[in-house]
């Protein structure tokens, strides 16, 4: 069965039974819909995906329905996770991201007046995340986040553009670039598929892991930085790019100087 909840455009008084956030009164108000004297709209499945919903001043929002605009909008992710849910919160952020967790970026949204049923997700989160996912024809590898580099050693400099090994759990996103490489005591998942393609463009910073133990960084990094990149594979699908869906971690580090990278399939 369908999960969503209705959204009213709402500058006055909190309305008892609804939450408030910004201008948007989200909830059943105990009092009645009529009574409200308010325009109401039935918000998306969120079974579905993370919702994010905006006021809209003017009744401007544009709706399926030819002829009729709402006070509201919406925005869903692809997927209950994490990386999923920062991607799409990243993509209504524009500048003010991107964000390195979930609860960063709900935190940025209600504090600029947008309601999301995000509360936390399936999927892994880390320090750093890595969303791999089917777009339209093409297959879009996507991270943000930031590195900590402290309980890592330095290994040199090297070159690297977009591309993966996904049997022995090697990849990099980004355009073709000078990467630093660091090492160290890095717990890692192996390998993430079967085979490999060749990428067709890269966008960002550059990026990614070689053979579960080495960690690439865009030259001249400076740990805790924030940083995304993105590699787009076209025309194929994951499964036809050897890739196995489900979520894969690498860590280093301990106490403060604790690092993750989560990278989500599918």
């Amino acid at each position: 069965m369908a999960t969503a909840r209705p959204f009213a455009y709402n500058t006055g008084a909190g309305i008892t039974g609804t939450d408030q956030v910004g201008d948007l009164a989200v909830g059943t108000p105990t009092v009645g819909f009529t009574a409200t004297g308010l325009e109401w709209w039935n918000g998306p499945d969120e079974d579905l995906g993370y919702v994010i919903a905006q006021s809209v001043s003017g009744d401007t929002q544009p709706t399926p329905v030819p002829g009729v605009s709402a006070s509201v909008g919406f925005f869903r992710s692809a997927a209950l996770t994490d990386p999923s849910f920062i991607s799409i919160a990243n993509a209504v952020a524009g500048p003010s991201g991107p964000f390195a967790s979930g609860s960063a970026a709900k935190t940025w949204l209600n504090a600029n007046g947008y309601w999301t049923s995000y509360e936390g997700g399936a999927g892994g989160t880390g320090d750093f995340n890595v969303t791999v996912t089917q777009v339209g024809l093409d297959v879009v590898w996507s991270g943000s986040g930031k590195f900590n580099l402290t309980a890592l050693t330095s290994a040199g400099s090297s070159n690297i553009g977009g591309g993966y090994n996904s049997a022995s759990g090697a990849w990099a996103i980004g355009p073709d670039s000078p990467v630093d490489s660091y090492n160290g005591a890095i717990s890692n998942p192996g390998g993430f598929g079967t085979s490999q393609i060749p990428v067709t463009s890269n966008t960002g910073s550059t990026f990614g892991i070689l053979g579960g133990g080495l960690i690439l960084v865009p030259s001249g990094y400076i740990s805790n930085t924030t940083i995304s990149g993105s590699s787009t594979y076209a025309n194929t699908t994951i499964v036809g790019a050897g890739l196995s869906g489900g979520t894969y971690t690498w860590s280093w580090g301990s106490g403060a100087n604790t690092s993750t990278l989560v990278m989500t399939i599918g």
